[in-house]
């Protein structure tokens, strides 16, 4: 299941088998909130089993931008930067996610330099596409350049929040 995760695929089987198992079990009743727009957080979460939406509060209401599965993940924005949640997460469903904290990927981080790059643009895609400038406001060459300036960004933030 995390293979197929964008934020996973990068990892060797020796790293990936290491993060579930260190991570925590929460659960969470149907219209609970998984994580909240604008609260601090330093871990993601693998949604195991469930459904959720994310939701970003735009012009005074709230915006549904994705909708998560089993296998999905979220939160990883602030784990990877530690700034705060971006977004909202609702359990459409019950729901069962493992919480992976910092602790855990920065061993990951620290193992494996390459893992540096490759997330900051993942970081910057996620960025852009919670913006919705992927969406019609921006078009071709204006939003891969946006996207470019992000993952230099996230790649700066990253070595600080990590110590790297």
């Amino acid at each position: 299941t995390l293979r197929r995760q964008p934020l996973f695929r990068c990892l060797s089987d020796e790293q990936l088998d290491a993060l579930l198992p260190r991570g925590r079990v929460a659960h969470f009743g149907r219209e609970e909130k998984l994580i909240q727009q604008g609260d601090g957080g330093d871990s993601m979460f693998v949604l195991v089993d469930g459904q959720a939406t994310v939701v970003v509060e735009r012009n005074g209401g709230p915006t549904p931008v994705a909708f998560l599965r089993s296998g999905d993940c979220f939160g990883e924005m602030s784990l990877l930067t530690g700034e705060r949640r971006t977004a909202t997460v609702i359990a459409q469903t019950d729901c069962e996610v493992v919480e992976i904290g910092k602790a855990v990927l920065a061993k990951s981080l620290k193992d494996n330099p390459t893992l540096l790059a490759q997330l900051s643009e993942l970081l910057a895609q996620r960025q852009l596409e919670t913006e919705g400038i992927l969406a019609a406001e921006k078009q071709g060459g204006a939003a891969a350049a946006q996207q470019t300036q992000y993952a230099a960004s996230f790649v700066d933030k990253l070595r600080t929040f990590f110590e790297l």
